[in-house]
C-alpha cells in the first residue's frame, strides 16, 4: 500500500461483520421489538433500544421523557405483542446525552437483573439476536416468494 500500513484481511471481515451484526439487530430492535420504561407518574414511555446481551443493554429515550440517575433502579418491558412482554428490572450504569438530527436523547447502559424469573427468557431471546445478526441474510429480490 501506498501510505505504508499493512491491511489485516482477517481485521477487515471482522469489522465487516460485526457491522453487518449491528444492522441485522437494528432490524430486530425497530420492527419486531417494543421496549418501554415506566416512568413514574408518566406511565410508559417508549425506549430505542441500542444494544443488549446477556448481561444487560443499552438504550436511548428523548430528553423530554426525563432522566435517570446513576445506580437507579428501572422497570423495564420488552413486548413483543400489544399485549404480552418481558418484564425486566434494570439498574442504570452509564448515562449520556446524544444528539442526532436536531434531537436530544439520553443514552443509558444498565445491567439487568438476573434474580428476576423473566431474565432466562431475556437471555434465550439474546441468543437469537446474536444467532440472527450472525446468519441472517439480506435479501436482494432475486427469488420470487409464494404465499400458500
Amino acid at each position: 500500500m501506498s501510505d505504508g500500513k499493512l491491511v489485516q484481511i482477517s481485521d477487515l471481515r471482522k469489522e465487516k461483520q460485526e457491522s453487518l451484526k449491528r444492522d441485522y439487530e437494528r432490524v430486530l430492535f425497530k420492527h419486531v421489538l417494543g421496549c418501554y420504561t415506566v416512568f413514574e407518574k408518566k406511565g410508559l414511555r417508549a425506549a430505542e433500544m441500542v444494544d443488549i446481551s446477556k448481561s444487560g443493554c443499552s438504550f436511548r429515550i428523548p430528553m423530554e421523557y426525563g432522566t435517570y440517575s446513576l445506580g437507579e433502579e428501572i422497570d423495564f418491558r420488552f413486548y413483543f405483542s400489544n399485549s404480552t412482554y418481558l418484564p425486566a428490572k434494570i439498574t442504570v450504569k452509564r448515562a449520556a446525552k446524544v444528539e442526532e438530527n436536531g434531537y436530544t436523547y439520553m443514552q443509558y447502559g444498565c445491567v439487568f437483573d438476573k434474580t428476576l424469573s423473566s431474565h432466562a427468557a431475556i437471555e434465550h431471546f439474546v441468543d437469537f439476536v446474536q444467532a440472527y445478526a450472525e446468519n441472517a441474510k439480506e435479501d436482494k429480490g432475486d427469488r420470487n416468494v409464494w404465499y400458500l
